[in-house]
Parts: structure tokens; C-alpha cells; sequence
């Protein structure tokens, strides 16, 4: 009787372990996913949560230009328009391009929002406040600098209304 009982408990004993050990290999799964997770968002830019956004607008179809003008490091500009139903703080991002020397586009009429960021290490980091050039210049919509420090322009961008001949790029 008594060979049975220790049978009977060696043999809870090993259940008890092997659902202990089915569970501690779950927990130990999860963890290693979720630090995955959250590794990948850390690259993942979010222009949305930037505090500068420049916005311009036309009635017209828009051309844009992004050249890279020296500077370290890589640069992306993100294209968004405002809506209350959007998904990230009411914004929607609609074109997101890498800037290594030139990236152009056209945009829809109505109101965009363009933000310039770069990357630092493993993060994207929001550009300080855009410079801009106030000089009118006819068909340019807008006519912004983009750098890491206020004030430097890293990243040129230029936004003309999309008729044919409009004004050549602004240089500073």
C-alpha cells in the first residue's frame, strides 16, 4: 500500500511539473514577443506625435520636391491630412518616402501637413521647427528647410501648384 501512495504522488509530482513547465515555457514565449514588439515600434516613425507640422493647401493639384542638401544620417518625409475620424490623433499618413537625394510626388488638391524626420540610432526623431523661405515666388506653394538643429537645411522641400511650368526650385 504504502509502494502505491508513493507512486501516486511521484506520479502528481510529475504532472504538477510538466504543466509547470508547459506554463513557465508560455510565459517565457510571450515575453520574448512582446520585447520583439516593442523593439520593432521603436523604429517605426510616428509623425503624428511631431509638435511641428507645416501645412499648406491649393484648390490645384501639387508637385512636390525633397532634395537632400548634405548632412548625415537618414532623412524621410511624411505626407498627411487632418481628419477627426484618422486613426493617429485624427491624422492620416498617405506617402511616406525616403529622402537620399531627391524623392518628388504629387499630392491632391486640399490641406497636407509635411513632416520631416530622421533617424538617430534606432528612433525617429521629429525635425525641429521648419524653416521657411517667405519670398514669393509664383506657383510654389511652399518653400520649407528641414534640418536636425533649427535653423539648418538638411532637407529642402519645395511644393508648387501641379500646373505645367510652374516655378523653378527656390535655392537658399
Amino acid at each position: 500500500m504504502n509502494l502505491n501512495m508513493n507512486l501516486n504522488m511521484n506520479l502528481k509530482s510529475i504532472r504538477v511539473m510538466r504543466v509547470t513547465t508547459k506554463f513557465m515555457t508560455m510565459v517565457v514565449a510571450a515575453g520574448i514577443m512582446l520585447a520583439a514588439a516593442s523593439i520593432a515600434r521603436a523604429t517605426e516613425p510616428r509623425p503624428w506625435l511631431c509638435r511641428d507640422k507645416p501645412v499648406f493647401s491649393s484648390d490645384k493639384p501639387m508637385t512636390y520636391a525633397a532634395t537632400r542638401r548634405g548632412g548625415g544620417g537618414e532623412w524621410m518625409m511624411t505626407f498627411m491630412r487632418f481628419d477627426p475620424d484618422g486613426g493617429h490623433d485624427g491624422f492620416t499618413v498617405y506617402s511616406t518616402q525616403t529622402v537620399a537625394g531627391q524623392a518628388s510626388g504629387t499630392l491632391e488638391p486640399g490641406q497636407w501637413y509635411a513632416v520631416g524626420l530622421y533617424r538617430q540610432g534606432s528612433h525617429w526623431i521629429c525635425s525641429p521647427p521648419a524653416a521657411e523661405n517667405h519670398r514669393f515666388v509664383p506657383g510654389v506653394v511652399r518653400d520649407l528647410c528641414y534640418g536636425e538643429e533649427q535653423g539648418s537645411c538638411e532637407v529642402k522641400l519645395t511644393v508648387r501648384d501641379g500646373a505645367p511650368g510652374g516655378a523653378a526650385p527656390l535655392m537658399r
